[in-house]
């Protein structure tokens, strides 16, 4: 493995921060690599009574568009856990909180970043509403499955996360096993 022989910060930002490491192969060869510095997150695959599935649309700026998304979001200071984050989150979203089963986790984009994602099963949804950040503007919607995966298929749903996230429903949880 490579051993890091240099680190220079580069950017500290609300959300994120960059590093320059300076890495030294076996062979003696050094090379440089940015790290997008993150943390955890959390995604959620909320699922009503009816076994809808809540996503949200947002706009997102880096990529200009509005997405259609699970629920997700960091885990920070206010968050004691992943799974307080995870109901924060829920709440924040979709105005619901529930039982949390966690499916796994996942690299974001471990090529450039170090956000790890906590991946979780909402069910027994129970209205409770809190104010999402003051810089969201959320959309919720309720698909079945068969429908958020259809959405996959046509490219609506597109960001990594939620089609992780959904992949790992489908392969873990037994209720939906023979849908």
């Amino acid at each position: 493995m490579p051993r890091v022989v240099a680190s220079r910060r580069v950017f500290d930002g609300k959300m994120i921060g960059v590093r320059v490491d300076t890495l030294r192969a076996a062979d003696s060869a050094t090379y440089e690599r940015e790290v997008v510095e993150y943390g955890q997150a959390v995604v959620l695959v909320p699922v009503d009574a009816a076994g809808r599935l809540l996503l949200v649309r947002q706009y997102r700026h880096p990529v200009r568009a509005w997405l259609l998304e699970l629920p997700a979001g960091g885990v920070d200071a206010r968050d004691a856990s992943p799974e307080d984050a995870a109901q924060r989150e829920l709440r924040e979203e979709t105005g619901h909180r529930g039982t949390l089963r966690r499916l796994g986790g996942m690299f974001l984009a471990p090529g450039y970043s170090t956000e790890y994602q906590h991946v979780y099963v909402a069910s027994e949804l129970v209205e409770d509403p809190l104010d999402a950040d003051e810089d969201e503007d959320l959309r919720l919607e309720r698909l079945t499955l068969g429908e958020a995966l259809a959405a996959v298929d046509r490219g609506e749903i597109r960001d990594a996360k939620s089609i992780a996230a959904l992949l790992m429903f489908v392969r873990q949880d037994s209720v939906i096993g023979n849908r």
